[in-house]
């Protein structure tokens, strides 16, 4: 059978699964409730809608995405939008009997959601830049630039888990790491940051260089899609990350096993696993 990143065997799943994601996995269920999370995905959701309303504005001031409406767009994205909403709902129901999954069904459709609201932003952001260097070289510039950068992140993503599961590499993700990080350090002074801001802005309100300066302005216009890369590329590396969910999801029972976790503790009390544990244990 050939090797792909789908069909390990537990032994070498092992590799790839880390006891920090299963770690996770319980205390973000415990820590974190539905009714959170689902406020999460409505909020999302909005937002698609928000972004899709405003791209009918942008239709009115002529611009497009190579020759197509960016409103239409955005329209469908906005669309598949619901669909993942409906695909963690589904994905919801079977948390009952599996909650050591709910880490993995929550960031693999919010990922999924955040993905398509950075494509939104993305189309409004090279119809923009159409205004400076024309319609069809920024739509076919930016379009190939970007699906070559998307190939690149998938060929990286499985040549990494293909040599963790079957050379034994060890697995490091930088990405999420820097990302838990900076997580922490903007809890600790995101603050802080935003009150400097502030004071800033009222001292000096002018202070708009973009704004001032013509140049400057239609320079960020025109390369305005390359801010949205390092907002890809952190989305790329949490995806990578909840990558760790397929397996612990093909070898449910297996990791409980391995990693020492009660059938309460893993499956939950009001699953079918434990019911069925505890009608064991009675009859013994």
């Amino acid at each position: 059978m050939k090797q792909t990143i789908f069909n390990a065997s537990l032994e070498e799943s092992m590799s790839l699964v880390t006891d920090k994601y299963i770690k996770t996995s319980l205390e973000d269920f415990n820590e974190k409730s539905y009714e959170g999370k689902l406020l999460g995905f409505v909020t999302i959701q909005f937002i698609l809608f928000l972004i899709f309303l405003f791209s009918i504005w942008v239709d009115s001031q002529n611009l497009q995405f190579l020759f197509m409406k960016v409103s239409l767009i955005n329209g469908a994205l906005l669309g598949l939008g619901f669909v993942g909403f409906v695909g963690y709902l589904i994905d919801l129901t079977k948390i009952k009997n599996q909650l050591i999954l709910s880490y993995y069904y929550y960031n693999k459709w919010v990922s999924f959601m955040i993905f398509l609201l950075c494509l939104q932003c993305l189309v409004i952001g090279i119809a923009g830049a159409g205004t400076i260097i024309g319609m069809i070289l920024s739509g076919a510039l930016y379009t190939v630039a970007f699906i070559l950068y998307f190939i690149r992140l998938f060929q990286n993503f499985q040549k990494n888990t293909l040599e963790i599961l079957y050379q034994e590499s060890t697995y490091s993700n930088r990405g999420a790491d820097f990302l838990d990080r900076f997580v922490v350090f903007a809890k600790r002074y995101g603050g802080l940051i935003l009150f400097l801001i502030v004071i800033f802005r009222i001292f000096f309100p002018n202070s708009d260089l973009i704004q001032q300066n013509g140049t400057f302005r239609s320079i960020f216009v025109a390369i305005n899609p390359i801010i949205f890369v390092p907002f890809l590329y952190f989305l790329y590396v949490l995806s990578v990350n909840n990558f760790q969910g397929y397996y612990l999801k093909k070898y449910l029972e297996d990791y409980r096993q391995l990693s020492d976790y009660s059938i309460e503790e893993w499956y939950g009390k009001k699953s079918k696993m434990y019911k069925e544990h505890i009608k064991k244990s009675t009859k013994r």
